[in-house]
């Protein structure tokens, strides 16, 4: 960072207006630089039409159309695809999400069927200074869990996935696929093609309405291939397959925390 910054003050002539910024934001920069080289396309953001949109794959799978990265990272992934470079924003007023749900002091109401891990719940209550209060379910849920299934190799995981789903598939159940990035589920989808009918396979990567209406029923045999989109507040109707077991929900990677898997292993026994 030292050489980097010297090299910048010798090289570039800076008005003298700027030099406390930008003095302020060398470390940034030079840390977000080395962040822009490391990002991967279709796994922390995607490239469309000539914008670069970041993709929250950790939790939501959500593509955040209208967000930019701060500190200069949005700038150094439009130099590497060679995009227009837009400027740095700058943030003048912020609140964030703890401070914003405090303004409502005690006068807060939620409701959630995934709270996550007892540490979680505990962080809530104690933020938020809420209780928490646990209704059970008016019926039980004809739920099955399987085993996990451990690989050794990217072949091995990949081979696994595409026979449980095309085995499910064969027996007229309703199949999801979660992955934990975009990339991987073209990935998915494009080994599956090769063994099962293109026509039932479908793709959910996008968070628009072409995507989601495509998926909002599912049809006996067919195998549903999504990000964490799918996992989280998706209702897909499974009325067609419940006589032959309903929907098959298979996670291809480890979830980082308890919230997302619960999340998306509530997709099915919904009914």
């Amino acid at each position: 960072k030292e050489y980097i910054t010297k090299n910048i003050k010798i090289e570039h002539q800076i008005p003298n207006n700027f030099l406390n910024f930008v003095n302020l934001q060398i470390p940034k920069w030079i840390d977000n630089a080395i962040n822009a080289f490391h990002y991967q396309e279709n796994a922390h953001y995607i490239v469309q039409d000539d914008l670069i949109k970041p993709v929250d794959y950790y939790s939501t799978g959500i593509i955040q159309n209208f967000s930019n990265w701060t500190n200069g990272l949005h700038q150094f992934l439009q130099i590497k695809h060679n995009l227009k470079m837009t400027s740095e924003a700058f943030t003048t007023n912020f609140l964030s999400n703890i401070g914003y749900f405090k303004k409502y002091n005690q006068n807060l109401f939620g409701l959630t069927g995934t709270l996550g891990s007892d540490a979680s719940k505990k962080v809530l209550a104690e933020v938020y200074d809420v209780d928490l209060v646990i209704i059970p379910s008016s019926y039980e849920k004809q739920y099955i869990s399987l085993p996990d299934i451990l690989t050794n190799n990217y072949r091995q995981w990949l081979e696994a996935i595409c026979r449980c789903a095309i085995n499910e598939s064969n027996k007229d159940r309703g199949t999801l696929i979660i992955c934990e990035t975009i990339e991987l589920s073209k990935q998915i989808a494009k080994e599956l093609r090769k063994y099962h009918r293109s026509s039932i396979i479908k793709l959910y990567i996008m968070n628009n309405m072409d995507q989601e209406k495509s998926i909002e029923r599912i049809k006996r045999g067919e195998i549903i291939i999504a990000t964490n989109l799918a996992g989280r507040g998706t209702d897909i109707k499974t009325d067609e397959i419940e006589k032959y077991g309903g929907l098959h929900i298979i996670i291809t990677f480890m979830p980082r925390n308890r919230r997302v898997e619960e999340q998306a292993f509530g997709r099915t026994a919904r009914q």
